[in-house]
């Protein structure tokens, strides 16, 4: 059993294409130095012959060309088979002489040429030089040049397809699969043009080799068959000539078949029809052609000389082409007509409705700053920005929309705008071709002063020969997609509750259900996804994460649907009091905080007051107000000096007025209340925030 197995085995390995085209190569290499015989050499002729017909047969019916993105390697391999026959014929003609018994040679030599006399020997060199030289000088040098040129172009547009993709991709208008499909069909077809691009110079040296082995069969014929034989002029003349002219017309028949398949295939259009049907489609378009030339040719019938009958034939045969393609087409433009007619609707007001749509995050870029979503190029930003969509979803819970990125001539070329529904939010320029180095060096270095657009840090942009002085300086210093990356991720983080829409929370909540469906419905049963909405959108404007949604829709399921949204996102921040600690906690697990002067507390409670909607605001003096945001901004500035994040700590009902009024001196100023903190966290006290202090220094 096992070694019928194992004999099923070896047959199915043998009879596989991997196997029997690692046998063809061999065969190929055994060729060139090991002699064949004649039976065997004609074997091998025709295989050479039926290569160029199954080629050229197959361009024919290509859709497009990357269908046959394996023709570049097929080049090589059918080359170098050619070029092995031909030195097993040069071998036998050499050999035998006279005696040589290979009877595709004898019939390109004799049948081809059509006698055997001397006239049929010139008429046979000349037949061969008309067929080289067609070969090397139209064919194989023009499928050169528009290898050369194709593949140049097709690598040019390569960042403007793949960008296209991209944009549909993140548009919604295809799906991943159907996004990397596209990608792959681009690489394939880069691949192609620039492995044609060199593959066709295969087939200019072929046609070189087949000129030189044809001369190489008659000197060589000559000089074995005078010399060394002993034949007389003629007799070698008409072995040697013969068989050296079947030779080389049996080598360059099936080259001229695969140089014109390189042409077709390097020439076709971006029609996705076959060669013939789209040769067809586009000249039967044009039905008047056939009149005029079924004209031209009816005068030329008449001219003295000229083969009349066929002339008026071919002439009368266009006219006939002409008259039913004209009717033809004429139907189906009819035909057209009164289906539109019958779709037509009454004219109304036009229908505006497409210039309505708004992207819900897109990323407007100057020519300039094309280079960076060039996939050819790396396509730096790209990755970075999908980094920013994995991150917010790891850490807020929020999915971000897909953010379009498409190119705006009324920017600076350097500059770039991102936009949130249509309304710009930030905005900066690049130096290309430098690096943006911040912070304080131990000495200075040479660069022009800008801003960092995140964070409105002083910097400089330097040349890219600086960076390793600059970092050895003390310098932090970042490329181009970083600068651009870490704007967008600081824009996004500020503007977080405004792209959490009616749809996106819907999302969140589908998503919730799946695995805890119980909850939602509870939920939902006291509470509209509309006020779910404003309350996510608060948690995210304090930049407290909705990940946990479990915990934040128990929480607001705990209290009854009177409870007021203000009271609503204090209960599910001190639910979440881990959550909001451990994202300020040092490396130590310490948290260091800043206490309000109970005078503050005192002053904040007492002039907070609800609006309509419930929402409290802060309604002190503007004196007393700049006094206690001076007051926070100092404290806060000398915590950032420390290295320490900023969070200050208050009485639960102080503690959404307070942070009203520290929006006003730093967004990302943390401010909890002392039920939201967790008892098993060291808590150390790095300051108190006083008015009193900013008084004695004369304020």
């Amino acid at each position: 059993m096992s070694d019928a197995k194992k004999s099923l085995n070896l047959k199915t390995s043998i009879a596989e294409p991997t196997m029997i085209f690692a046998i063809f190569m061999v065969v190929i290499v055994l060729m060139l130095i090991i002699p064949v015989p004649a039976f065997m050499l004609d074997l091998m002729m025709s295989l050479s012959l039926l290569s160029g017909i199954l080629i050229i047969l197959t361009v024919a019916y290509l859709k497009t060309a990357v269908e046959f993105s394996i023709f570049p390697t097929l080049l090589l391999v059918t080359t170098l088979f050619r070029l092995a026959v031909n030195v097993s014929s040069t071998r036998l003609i050499l050999s035998q002489g006279v005696q040589f018994e290979g009877k595709m040679v004898r019939a390109f030599g004799d049948f081809v040429v059509g006698t055997k006399d001397a006239s049929g020997m010139v008429i046979g060199i000349i037949i061969f030089a008309i067929l080289t030289i067609v070969q090397f000088i139209v064919i194989t040098r023009g499928a050169t040049r528009v290898s050369e040129v194709a593949a140049r172009f097709s690598l040019d547009s390569m960042p403007n397809k793949y960008m296209a993709i991209d944009m549909d991709l993140q548009n919604g208008i295809i799906d991943e699969q159907e996004g990397i499909r596209r990608r792959q069909e681009l690489q394939e077809e880069s691949s192609f043009f620039g492995n044609m691009d060199g593959a066709s110079k295969f087939v200019q040296g072929d046609v070189i080799v087949g000129i030189i082995v044809t001369f190489i069969n008659i000197i060589g014929g000559f000089t074995i068959g005078m010399l060394i034989r002993n034949e007389d002029f003629g007799v070698a003349v008409q072995n040697y000539v013969s068989l050296s002219i079947g030779d080389g017309l049996v080598a360059q028949i099936p080259s001229l078949l695969i140089s014109t398949a390189t042409g077709l295939i390097v020439t076709k259009s971006q029609s996705k029809d076959a060669l013939g049907t789209a040769v067809w489609k586009q000249v039967s378009n044009q039905f008047k052609v056939f009149y005029i030339a079924g004209g031209t040719l009816g005068v030329m019938a008449l001219l003295p000389g000229f083969p009349h009958i066929i002339l008026a034939l071919l002439s009368g045969g266009m006219i006939a082409a002409g008259y039913f393609l004209g009717r033809e087409q004429k139907k189906q433009i009819a035909a057209k007509e009164e289906k539109k007619e019958q779709k037509e609707e009454p004219k109304g007001p036009e229908n505006v409705s497409s210039l309505l749509k708004i992207d819900p995050l897109s990323l407007y870029i100057g020519y300039e700053l094309i280079p960076l979503v060039d996939k050819t190029k790396g396509a730096e930003l790209l990755n970075s920005i999908s980094g920013i969509r994995r991150s917010f979803a790891m850490d807020l819970g929020l999915i971000v929309p897909p953010i379009r990125i498409q190119d705006n001539l009324k920017l600076l070329p350097n500059e770039y705008s991102f936009q949130i529904r249509g309304q710009e939010v930030g905005k900066s320029r690049i130096k290309i071709g430098h690096l943006m180095a911040m912070g304080e060096g131990t000495e200075p270095i040479e660069g022009e002063k800008t801003i960092e657009p995140a964070f409105g840090f002083p910097a400089l942009w330097i040349r890219n020969d600086l960076r390793e002085k600059a970092e050895h300086t003390g310098y932090t210093v970042v490329d181009t997609p970083t600068i651009i990356s870490t704007h967008i991720q600081e824009l996004l983080k500020k503007h977080s509750y405004e792209i959490l829409g009616r749809e996106e929370v819907n999302q969140v909540l589908e998503t919730a259900k799946a695995d805890f469906p119980n909850i939602v419905e509870d939920v939902l049963k006291s509470y509209s996804k509309a006020q779910i909405q404003k309350i996510l959108q608060q948690l995210l404007k304090e930049g407290i994460p909705i990940k946990d949604m479990p915990t934040i829709l128990e929480t607001i399921g705990d209290h009854p649907a009177q409870t007021s949204l203000y009271e609503l996102v204090e209960f599910v921040r001190q639910s979440l009091k881990r959550t909001i600690c451990n994202r300020y906690v040092d490396e130590q697990s310490k948290l260091h905080i800043l206490r309000i002067h109970p005078k503050i507390e005192n002053e904040i409670y007492k002039n907070i007051s609800l609006e309509a909607d419930g929402n409290p605001v802060v309604r002190i003096s503007p004196d007393s107000l700049q006094k206690i945001q001076y007051a926070i901004r100092d404290k806060v500035t000398s915590m950032y000096e420390n290295g320490f994040a900023a969070v200050i700590v208050t009485q639960p009902p102080v503690r959404r007025g307070l942070w009203e009024v520290c929006q006003h001196v730093n967004r990302n100023i943390a401010v909890l209340s002392t039920r939201e903190i967790v008892p098993d966290i060291e808590v150390v006290l790095f300051g108190q925030v006083a008015v009193e202090e900013r008084e004695k220094v004369g304020v």
